[in-house]
């Protein structure tokens, strides 16, 4: 998602950009996003209200009885807070893209609907932080569990990560706090023409930075500094750590599997070969669940990871932000909104322990054969050890 800086409005030096381009490709970065910006409300909206759905399904599916794991306790907690994401973008771009149009009128900021944005800036970037940090929280808990399978019973429990998923909750509102305190809505008079010798006064409201103070500008100053690193560079960093010492993990496992696969193979002693057969089944659904949720880091990563960098050079470069930063605005949100609502398919298309749960809860055996029905039931216990 987008960070502060891009959703709320221009201060009114800064509306008018200077033809004189210092980055290239500038002015064909503000034509595409002129020409998309009329696209994006109505295709974010859609993409919402779909988010919003499938992520209730993944909430639904994920804390049945027979689902409760650490695993999936933080998934849960993932796809509340991109659940809510989406559902705080939704009335935003129907309001300041759909029906209002893109461009700052009397009709369009009343003072309601600022009111509004002005809670939507703030509670949006902290539902986000809380999502980037249980993805790091579920890389974390997924690489302890592969790496150290003999301590994951004791390092990996479902208590932990009720834990770990308050814990995020919290610290993410306690450091995204300083946002509420560097903003508020703000009124510009307008005198519209109305005949001859008539004019009308109207009051242009938006939501804009505090900088009319020292202290106003050094908080400004070190709460963006705090969101560029704490939000955005540190996770990201911490997440392509984790995902390159998973994907060593998961290379690792593959070799022991089939080493354990050959040597159950040649073995003579029948009671070797049982637990070799018992062993491999088992490493296989464990090495499957790793990998999908490995999509899913990645995915998160590769969403996250450039608006980190672009978040990073838009406090170094003023130049930046104009040309390439705010441009580059609702293209970063559509994405963001994209990976917030895919994981109910990664799920269902990467895991058959989700699948077969999700047909359960939603009476769709009676559409499946009956084997499915049986299998399901009979792997029950399965669901809450592997995924």
């Amino acid at each position: 998602m987008t960070t502060l800086s891009e959703t709320i409005s221009p201060t009114p030096e800064r509306i008018h950009v200077s033809a004189d381009h210092q980055f290239v490709f500038a002015s064909e970065l503000m034509d595409f996003s002129n020409w998309y910006k009329s696209y994006h409300g109505h295709l974010a909206a859609v993409v919402c209200l779909l988010g919003c759905i499938a992520n209730a399904l993944n909430i639904v599916v994920l804390s049945r009885r027979n689902m409760f794991s650490a695993t999936n306790c933080i998934l849960t907690g993932l796809a509340i807070s991109d659940g809510l994401t989406m559902l705080a973008y939704l009335p935003f771009a129907l309001r300041f893209y759909v029906l209002y149009g893109t461009e700052v009128s009397p009709e369009r900021n009343s003072l309601s609907a600022v009111r509004f944005l002005l809670f939507y800036a703030c509670f949006s970037v902290v539902v986000h932080t809380v999502s980037i940090w249980l993805t790091v929280t579920l890389a974390t808990f997924r690489y302890l569990l592969v790496r150290h399978p003999q301590h994951a019973a004791r390092l990996c429990t479902l208590a932990r990560a009720k834990t770990a998923v308050l814990f995020v909750y919290g610290v993410s509102l306690v450091v995204c706090a300083p946002n509420f305190a560097t903003i508020n809505v703000q009124g510009e008079v307008l005198r519209e023409k109305r005949g001859q010798n008539d004019t009308e006064e109207l009051i242009l409201w938006t939501v804009r930075f505090k900088q009319k103070t020292s202290a106003d500008r050094f908080l400004y100053s070190f709460n963006f500094w705090v969101q560029a690193i704490l939000v955005k560079l540190l996770p990201c960093v911490g997440l392509t750590i984790l995902s390159v010492l998973l994907i060593r993990t998961m290379k690792r496992a593959d070799a022991k599997r089939q080493t354990l696969r050959l040597s159950s193979l040649r073995s003579t002693s029948s009671r070797w070969s049982n637990n070799g057969d018992r062993e491999i089944p088992r490493m296989r659904l464990t090495t499957r669940t790793t990998r999908m949720l490995l999509v899913v880091v990645l995915l998160f990563l590769l969403t996250e990871f450039p608006q980190g960098v672009i978040n990073l050079l838009s406090g170094i470069c003023q130049n930046f932000v104009d040309e390439i930063y705010l441009n580059l605005g609702d293209l970063i949100d559509i994405l963001a909104l994209t990976n917030n609502g895919i994981n109910f398919i990664l799920y269902c298309t990467m895991s058959k322990q989700f699948r077969d749960s999700f047909v359960h809860i939603f009476r769709l055996a009676e559409l499946v054969p009956h084997t499915l029905h049986l299998r399901l039931i009979r792997r029950g216990h399965v669901l809450r050890d592997v995924l």
